[in-house]
């Protein structure tokens, strides 16, 4: 794989660096863009951005990487020495590759002073931001900008969508999520990439990377990025590697990986680990402006508010429950919709998860801590139904018509939409 070095360029109000890259011998390219006013945080002489993006596309290939740019000393002695070993040996489908650079620049970048965190809008986003926001934080720890980055959490383009259909999305989203910044007196910065067109297997294969990515597309400015944890707190984390598990998501690894992603300019800290989500839930609720801002929807893909009936948001309300903080919320979620159509089912849905199921345990958990007996919500036709969702047992009944009909019968009662019947 050969990336090629960056050129920049200052038009229509956008600051946009890009690159070619070779890849197989096939030649493409590759930006990375953000509104004119933010330039200043853009760094336009390495390739330090293209490196990380590209690294898992590598690895996956077994290509060796040229840089003909410049990168950072740091960051090309860490992925040599340390990062794609620990990659290979913690993946047998990634390949150790080397990497080369015609330059190396060891300088660090005195203008590099903001401390950012992405915000999504989820209880991660506010978790992060409560701790390094709302909480006293000497200077360079204090977060001063929030970042939004179009590198595949909206879409990986495909059979069903489209670079510019996910832009389309990205730039809805990012209007939505808007107000929650100006309240908060925080600038809020729009990156825009396609660097997701070469991650065919999916965002949560390469989302450490791909947000590192933008991130140091920005290091000319920025001096320390907080990466939000995924909600799963380090003793959960240590005993799933500890057995041999292979993440789907990257972002399990965070506490490995991130360190080796620093540059001598920007510092990488993973952020949040010490708490599953619902503990960072039960913080969260007590920040007032969550109760207005808060957005964890997938149901309608955050554009639309929260539907209140997904998963994510079932998870969020039932914990918002047990607090006893529900009707606190109902300005942005449905709270009628969510005890109609989708709370007792997704309790029994709760109650028969295995304990491998980490956000359906600490659920439990908080429950039990909190005095809650989520059992008495239920009855045994949703614990039934709970415990077929997406078995054995209820593809065989879908394939066959009268114990489909005779099943939708039984369930008819509390059907939940939001959940496939049998």
């Amino acid at each position: 794989m050969l990336i090629k070095p960056p050129a920049s360029r200052l038009t229509g109000g956008t600051l946009s660096l890009r690159a070619e890259v070779v890849i197989d011998g096939h030649p493409d390219d590759c930006f990375y863009s953000v509104p004119a006013e933010f330039a200043g945080l853009a760094d336009t002489e390495s390739s330090d951005c293209f490196l990380v993006g590209l690294l898992y596309p590598a690895m996956r290939r077994g290509e060796d990487i040229r840089v003909e740019g410049t990168v950072s000393a740091r960051l090309l002695h860490n992925l040599n020495d340390c990062l794609i070993p620990l990659l290979a040996e913690c993946d047998p489908r990634l390949k150790p590759v080397a990497v080369t650079a015609a330059a190396t620049c060891d300088r660090v970048r005195p203008g590099a002073r903001a401390v950012g965190t992405g915000f999504s809008g989820g209880i991660d986003s506010f978790d992060t931001i409560r701790r390094h926001f709302v909480r006293p934080e000497p200077d360079g720890f204090k977060l001063t900008h929030l970042f939004f980055f179009n590198v595949g959490a909206h879409g990986i383009p495909g059979k069903n969508a489209t670079l510019e259909s996910i832009a389309r999305q990205f730039r809805a989203r990012f209007d939505k999520l808007r107000a929650y910044p100006a309240e908060a007196g925080l600038p809020f910065v729009p990156v825009d990439s396609d660097i997701h067109k070469f991650h065919p297997w999916g965002h949560l294969e390469v989302a450490t990377f791909a947000t590192a990515s933008a991130a140091l597309f920005l290091q000319n400015g920025l001096r320390r990025y907080y990466l939000a944890s995924a909600g799963h707190p380090y003793r959960d984390l240590w005993h799933f590697l500890g057995n041999g598990g292979r993440p789907d998501d990257i972002a399990v690894l965070n506490p490995l990986l991130l360190p080796w992603l620093s540059t001598e300019t920007l510092d990488f800290v993973d952020d949040g680990t010490l708490l599953d989500r619902s503990a960072k839930t039960v913080l969260v609720a007590d920040y007032p402006p969550a109760a207005r801002h808060l957005n964890v929807c997938y149901g309608h893909g955050g554009e639309d508010g929260n539907c209140s009936v997904c998963r994510k948001c079932c998870r969020t309300l039932l914990t918002l429950e047990i607090l006893g903080k529900l009707d606190d919320f109902s300005g942005i979620f449905d709270v009628e919709k969510y005890r109609r159509e989708a709370r007792r089912l997704f309790i029994a849905e709760i109650l028969a998860a295995p304990e491998s199921d980490l956000f359906a345990a600490h659920l439990r958990a908080l429950a039990r801590e909190r005095g809650v007996d989520l059992r008495r919500e239920v009855g045994i036709r949703d614990l039934l139904r709970a415990r077929m969702q997406g078995g054995r047992l209820q593809a065989f009944i879908h394939g066959n018509a009268l114990l489909r009909k005779t099943a939708r019968a039984f369930f008819s009662r509390g059907t939940n939409p939001a959940t496939p019947r049998p």
